[in-house]
């Protein structure tokens, strides 16, 4: 069903997205990993079209569902726990966003940072911080001790030209 839902949740198709999880459920009832994953793309699916309200909707249900099974299992042990629980968070965090509040926004991907610190979603996070918190500012200094290829110019030699970087 991930497949499926992602694909529905790319192209904004939330109204799919949504179908296809009330199928996937009526088959499977089990909260499982795979269904959670499925859900935080509905989630993201609606955050992508900016409904707010069905994206925090199924981010919270994401995010109360992954919350449950952790205290079972680990985090990661398996690949959809940790997608799902990273969904839930950053659409979460964009919700709050997209509602004009990003001082909240951080503050809630920094307590969630903090929560989950030494697991696999902490940089996912700390991405979704950095999107919020950096905006409209001037590019941090690179520390990159390797390169592939020749070493590039520093940020100051490429002050006002546009710049794509690959990490």
């Amino acid at each position: 069903v991930v497949p499926a839902v992602r694909k529905a949740a790319f192209a904004k198709d939330v109204a799919t997205a949504e179908r296809l999880v009330a199928e996937y459920r009526a088959r499977k009832p089990e909260v499982t990993p795979q269904l959670l994953e499925a859900i935080s793309w509905v989630g993201r699916g609606a955050s992508f079209a900016k409904q707010w309200d069905t994206a925090e909707k199924y981010a919270r249900e994401a995010l109360e569902g992954s919350q449950a099974l952790l205290k079972t299992r680990k985090l990661d042990a398996e690949s959809s726990l940790p997608l799902a629980l990273g969904a839930a968070i950053e659409v979460l965090g964009a919700v709050q966003d997209g509602r004009g509040d990003r001082g909240g926004a951080v503050t809630f991907l920094r307590e969630q940072r903090a929560r989950y610190q030494g697991t696999s979603i902490e940089t996912r996070i700390q991405k979704n911080i950095n999107l919020l918190s950096l905006e409209g500012k001037p590019a941090p200094a690179i520390a990159a001790p390797e390169w592939v290829g020749a070493k590039g110019q520093s940020l100051q030699e490429l002050r006002g030209k546009v710049v794509l970087a690959f990490f």
